[in-house]
């Protein structure tokens, strides 16, 4: 997926799908990348908007606005991003494990001459929902 001009990926087993907009219901005190929860097939999925958790200007969501489904052992969650891509299946060799690349990003991948960051899921959780089973 895409967030303003750079390239986030998450791992297969991380993703449920990918689904359009639906309405939000706010949290009061919730931490701002914490947008609201939604209902998604009678339960509550909380929604974090990935630009304000990298620190980037928000755009508002709207009905147009795709979000991707992910989970993280038990903890579901709904990722706001800008744009997003089909699956890719990355040869191991194009995969790297960075310690460096911030709290968040725990591969750096090249494909086609274009640098994706692997979002490491459970730490993004862990920050801005409740522990994860």
């Amino acid at each position: 997926f895409r967030l303003a001009d750079q390239y986030y990926a998450l791992a297969i087993d991380n993703v449920i799908e990918v689904a359009a907009m639906m309405t939000l219901s706010t949290i009061p005190n919730a931490p701002d990348a914490l947008i609201g929860i939604t209902n998604r097939h009678g339960d509550a999925l909380p929604m974090l908007d990935l630009r304000i958790a990298f620190k980037l200007e928000a755009s508002a969501p709207d009905i147009s606005t795709l979000f991707i489904v992910a989970q993280a052992k038990t903890t579901l969650v709904g990722l706001v991003v800008d744009e997003i891509f089909q699956v890719k299946y990355i040869h191991n060799d194009a995969i790297q494990i960075t310690q460096n690349a911030g709290q968040y990003i725990t591969h750096i991948i090249s494909n086609n001459n274009v640098l994706y960051q692997q979002i490491n899921l459970e730490t993004l959780i862990l920050k801005y929902l409740a522990p994860i089973n």
